[in-house]
């Protein structure tokens, strides 16, 4: 069951202002773009999280990404964690229990991935639902994308690919 915070949303704006200041003052403050004056860095990193948050697009921008963002960095989390039971990286893919066990917990990740957001995906992938609830212009491009002479010039790429990775590792 999810949890009820939409009361959050009436901080968001502080939130959105406060990652923004700190991520372009901490940018200015590393890269030294307007010399050694914390004052400057300071003011223009607030002058630009206050136009940052000014702007509705930006503002929805950055709304709409970091909560994927935190997710990308709890699935990193996870995935270190995971990695990090395997062992020593180099070691760990001669052993076939540790390639056999991150390769799992990835399928894991994408199964999930794919079963929670199944109902925004749905009308992309080839099926009964293709194309429902989608701009006709995306229906025309994805028609066009699973025609059968471009997934065959996509697998021909793929094959390709691996062929020459092989012959190349082959012959050191």
């Amino acid at each position: 069951m999810v949890a009820d915070i939409s009361a959050v949303t009436y901080f968001a704006p502080i939130a959105i202002f406060v990652l923004v200041f700190v991520i372009i003052a901490a940018v200015l403050n590393k890269t030294k773009l307007l010399g050694e004056h914390a004052f400057l860095n300071l003011f223009v990193a607030f002058l630009i999280a206050t136009l940052f948050v000014s702007a509705a697009g930006a503002f929805e921008y950055v709304g709409t990404i970091v909560p994927w963002f935190a997710v990308l960095v709890v699935s990193m989390v996870f995935l270190l964690a995971i990695t990090g039971f395997v062992g020593d990286p180099m070691k760990s893919w001669n052993k076939g229990i540790g390639a056999a066990f991150v390769i799992i917990m990835t399928l894991v990740f994408l199964v999930s991935g794919f079963v929670i957001f199944s109902s925004l995906i749905a009308g992309f992938l080839p099926g009964p639902t293709f194309g429902q609830n989608l701009a006709p212009e995306t229906v025309v491009f994805l028609s066009w994308l699973y025609s059968p002479r471009i997934a065959g010039a996509i697998l021909l790429i793929i094959v390709s690919a691996l062929a020459s990775w092989v012959l190349v590792k082959s012959s050191k």
